[in-house]
């Protein structure tokens, strides 16, 4: 009796005979690693996928929680969330957040880690300087971008210093500069991850490439778009996700400096969320709707993402192709 075959259903080869013999060792019903992840993936289906199930099940509803009785309403909740003003002044900040806040990220987390890159004096230190808003938690930092940016605070003592008194504004009590103010603080702590990631990226660059583009005649500005930058793109494009995933659901820095105030105008997706749920009018149907929005918007754009990587990915395949046959 012989071997032909061999199966690879576990983490094991058994054999399989064939002419109605038995096999000596019969497959696993798990695989050797399952047993490992199982209590992560219970975990995870348990706390996550439970909670996006039932937050769409509560999101037909009307309920003030607690003991209140449940009031079907159909899609009546997303009828509300769809025509209520807030949430597309909520959208429009969130993309503006985005926008700004990723330019930012990617210009000065480029000049960082270029300037970090050549012969600077105490470079160790920049770095620490450049890193130490990403560390830093937000509820610790708000006290002080408060006492920054309020009427007789830090920003407009500097105005006044200089002679820019007409200038000085209530910075997050006002509707015109309250985004603004959410936006700047975000830029700041976004710079140092950026820099962490393109700091990693450049020093993965060939030395060899950049040296044969100066033996070419090219300057520091034509290394930089000609050769550092394409090679950073994969980064770059991760940046984008990134930033896009946190200014949707964006909580901390709006709701512990301005409380998406005044008049919502620096309000955003996670803090119109938390104020539905901790309001004495609350209505925990119509917050878990626009949870649901929010994760149909987060996965409409990941789709998106995928569908864009797969149309450059066939596009690059003949090229390739055509390189190993030459």
């Amino acid at each position: 009796m012989t071997v032909t075959d061999l199966e690879t259903g576990s983490d094991r080869l058994a054999p399989v005979v064939r002419g109605g013999g038995r096999p000596k060792r019969r497959a696993r019903l798990l695989p050797g690693g399952f047993r490992w992840i199982l209590p992560a993936f219970a975990i995870s289906v348990g706390l996550i996928y439970y909670s996006i199930i039932y937050s769409g099940y509560l999101s037909f509803f009307s309920w003030p929680g607690g003991r209140a009785l449940m009031t079907p309403v159909g899609l009546g909740n997303y009828i509300t969330a769809l025509s209520d003003p807030v949430l597309w002044t909520s959208l429009r900040n969130t993309l503006v957040y985005f926008v700004v806040v990723f330019v930012v990220q990617v210009v000065g987390g480029m000049l960082f880690a270029a300037a970090m890159h050549s012969k600077v004096r105490f470079a160790n230190v920049y770095k620490v300087l450049v890193v130490i808003p990403v560390v830093v938690a937000p509820a610790t930092l708000a006290p002080a971008q408060i006492q920054v940016w309020q009427s007789d605070g830090t920003v407009n003592s500097i105005l006044g210093f200089f002679g820019l008194s007409a200038l000085q504004q209530p910075w997050i009590g006002q509707s015109t500069t309250s985004l603004l103010v959410v936006t700047l603080v975000g830029c700041w702590g976004a710079i140092g991850y950026g820099f962490i990631l393109l700091y990693a990226g450049m020093s993965q660059i060939d030395p060899e490439l950049l040296e044969a583009g100066r033996l070419d005649g090219a300057g520091n500005l034509r290394v930089l778009f000609s050769i550092v930058l394409p090679s950073l793109k994969p980064i770059i494009v991760s940046l984008a996700i990134l930033n896009f995933i946190t200014a949707l659901k964006l909580f901390d820095n709006p709701w512990l400096i301005t409380q998406g105030g005044p008049a919502h105008s620096s309000e955003f997706l996670g803090t119109m969320i938390y104020g539905e749920t901790a309001s004495t009018d609350r209505n925990l149907g119509y917050a878990s709707a626009l949870s649901i929005l929010v994760l149909l918007i987060a996965v409409a754009v990941s789709v998106f993402m995928q569908l864009r990587g797969r149309e450059r990915l066939t596009r690059t395949k003949p090229r390739r192709k055509e390189a190993a046959d030459v």
